[in-house]
């Protein structure tokens, strides 16, 4: 009689078994946290997408336009009040900063704040290509917006309303050269 181990019994013996299914384990955890680093690096990237849209002031953007080409940024500036008309669920408008000034089409609702005269605003969107006449003369881009912010509450306007003028705020104006008709004195 033959009494060497058979090679298929051995196969079946509990410290194997235990084995292949600590194994099985260290494999489906291995994919879990594979899938969770893959799913966090994900939210970082898109997160620092969001967070690289950066900050330019009218004046910077519009000497910086070519650097900048097609790129998503914000734009800060005031409104210039006579400059504002709205078509077709669109907006249209002048900012100014520095005595530079952009034709801006904003193609969201703007904010209800955004009719107090001379208002500050920040906008994200990227230059346009297009023929425009501002108060400072004829441009050959413009700035197309799809989001605003507005930099005031309306608390300072309905407790202030004898102080919020068509006037521009002191100083905005100062060693500017533009043609404003109605909304400010040219300087």
């Amino acid at each position: 009689m033959d009494l060497t181990p058979r090679h298929g019994a051995e196969e079946a013996s509990p410290s194997r078994v235990r084995r292949e299914l600590q194994g099985r384990r260290r494999a489906v955890v291995m994919s879990v946290f594979a899938i969770l680093l893959i799913l966090t690096a994900f939210v970082v990237i898109k997160g620092l997408r969001n967070a690289t849209v950066f900050f330019r002031n009218v004046d910077e953007a519009v000497e910086a336009r070519d650097d900048l080409g097609d790129r998503r940024f914000r734009l800060q500036g005031r409104v210039i009040p006579s400059s504002v008309t709205s078509e077709g669920g669109v907006t249209t408008f002048e900012l100014i900063h520095n005595c530079s000034v952009a034709s801006v089409r904003h193609t969201t609702d703007p904010p209800q704040l955004f009719e107090s005269p001379w208002i500050p605003v920040v906008l994200e969107g990227h230059w346009q290509d297009g023929s425009e006449t501002t108060v400072a003369g004829t441009a050959d881009f413009f700035f197309l917006s799809d989001n605003m912010l507005v930099k005031h509450t309306n608390e300072y306007a309905d407790a202030n309303g004898e102080r919020v003028s068509e006037a521009p705020p002191d100083g905005l104006l100062d060693g500017c050269d533009l043609a404003l008709g109605d909304s400010g004195e040219s300087s």
